[in-house]
Order: structure tokens, then sequence, then C-alpha cells
């Protein structure tokens, strides 16, 4: 992971492994599996949310641990992106990380570099990053608008999360995935917000748009409804049984990822060969 993933902190944020994010009720069981899919399915996600520590780098890193072991992360560089990846990786087995949209820092992307990362979409690599925006509206507005990406480029994003953060009686914090919606181009032209999941304030809970879920996996995964469905509810029983458990730690919840994949934990969270 490179420097400034995190941003410039004075103490940069400690990461956290999603079933630290599921006791936190940062979001449910059934949100991370789904997510946790996409990904899998060589899927784009950006995670939205206007105020700064609302847990989007943090969130988007939990996440990746999802991905098969085979799958090449390419972190992007910033203003100093060169494109090398073009050249060097096959875009199906490829994601592209970003920590941020905006120009703030060197490290983060915007301009037309920016809208290129969005162009090479149209060759088959997957998305991974965060923004700066209160809603999904505010988020496409600002990406098509402000900085120019193509709604056709955009809509090749699977995922748009909002997060918000919240304080409590006890003078802590509360960070919430608010909503996830699906992008899809709009007839004509502009991008289509189809809502997967919504944050219910009053009863601190997500409410799924189950159909509209199932259309997303199974279009993204190549199979059925009834059979994204039935993975799904596996998942979700998977990573709530993880988190009953009591697997926080993220060598351990990687390695619990990978072998419920059928994969050896990635090397560098195996033990010594030689023990």
């Amino acid at each position: 992971m490179p420097v400034g993933w995190w941003g410039w902190n004075w103490e940069p944020p400690i990461p956290m492994s999603v079933t630290e994010l599921l006791e936190a009720r940062n979001m449910d069981a059934r949100t991370a599996a789904l997510c946790g899919m996409v990904l899998e399915a060589h899927g784009s996600i950006l995670i939205a949310a206007e105020q700064p520590h609302s847990g989007k780098t943090t969130t988007l890193t939990a996440l990746l641990d999802f991905l098969p072991n085979r799958v090449r992360r390419v972190f992007l560089r910033g203003w100093v992106e060169t494109f090398d990846y073009l050249r060097q990786t096959k875009s199906d087995e490829t994601i592209l990380l970003g920590n941020e949209l905006s120009s703030h820092l060197p490290v983060y992307l915007w301009g037309p570099k920016a809208v290129r990362v969005f162009e090479t979409l149209r060759h088959g690599y997957a998305l991974g990053s965060t923004l700066h925006a209160d809603s999904a509206g505010e988020a496409i507005a600002q990406l098509t608008g402000e900085l120019g990406v193509a709604s056709a480029d955009l809509a090749r994003v699977d995922l748009l999360m909002v997060m918000r953060v919240y304080g409590t009686m006890h003078g802590a914090y509360a960070r919430r995935v608010v909503s996830v919606h699906h992008l899809t181009p709009r007839n004509g032209s502009g991008v289509r917000l189809t809502p997967l999941i919504e944050h219910d304030d009053n009863a601190d809970a997500h409410r799924h748009h189950e159909d509209a879920e199932l259309a997303l996996l199974a279009a993204r995964r190549g199979d059925r409804p009834a059979e994204s469905e039935a993975e799904l509810q596996r998942r979700t029983g998977f990573l709530s049984d993880l988190v009953r458990l009591g697997c926080r730690q993220i060598p351990d919840v990687r390695a619990e990822l990978a072998r419920y994949r059928g994969e050896r934990a990635p090397l560098e969270m195996r033990g010594d060969p030689t023990q």
C-alpha cells in the first residue's frame, strides 16, 4: 500500500477488518456480502462522504479483502499517473485504486488524468476510489459536471456508496453507510441511480431492495437471480458467523475469506512454513 493512501494526517487511521466494521454497525452483513460479491466478480465501487474521517478509505480498504488472490491491485499515482498499467496488466484481472477523487493533494486524482482513468474502464478494468459528496446525486453531479467524466464511463461503476458520521450522546462517533446505488446508463444521456440499500435513521438499520440487488449480481456474475440470492444468503451468514466467533484481526479475516473462496491465504498472511 503506497505512502499517502490514507491522505496526510498527523496520525493515519488504523485499518479495520470488515468484521470490525460490522461490529461497529457501519453496515450490515448483507451489505458487506453484496459489495464483496460485486468486487469478486470484477465490479467497481466508489465510496462518498462529505465529512472528513467518515470512514471512506477504511471501508474501501476492508472491502478489498474480498478480492481473489489473482486480482492485481494498481494504486494510481495522482498527479503523476503515467498509465503504464495499460501496457503491463490484464484488464479483467486488475483493479485500479485511487485513494480519493479530488484536487486537494498531489496523491489524489483530479482533472484530465482522473477523466482518463474512467475512460480506461472501457477496456474492462475495475475501479475502487473515494470522493467527498453527501449524496449519490451530488457525487454524480460532481464527477460528470465539475470533473467532466463522461456519463457512459461513470455508468460502468457498479456501486456508489454514501457514508455519514454522527455524534453520539456519549461524545463518540458513529459511522453509517446511508445508501448504496447501482449506476447504469440513462436512456439518451446521464446516469441512472438504482437504489440498492438505504439506512433507516430511526431504526438504525439497513433496508435492502432485494430485486435490484439480485439483478445486479446476476448480471455481474453471469448467473440467475435465484443462484445469486442463494450465494448472497450464504455469504451473509458466513460474515455473521465471523462476527459471532470474534474473528476481528485483519490477517485472520483475510485467511477466512480466502478459505471461503477455496484459496490459500495470501503469502504474507501465512505462517512460517519452516515451523
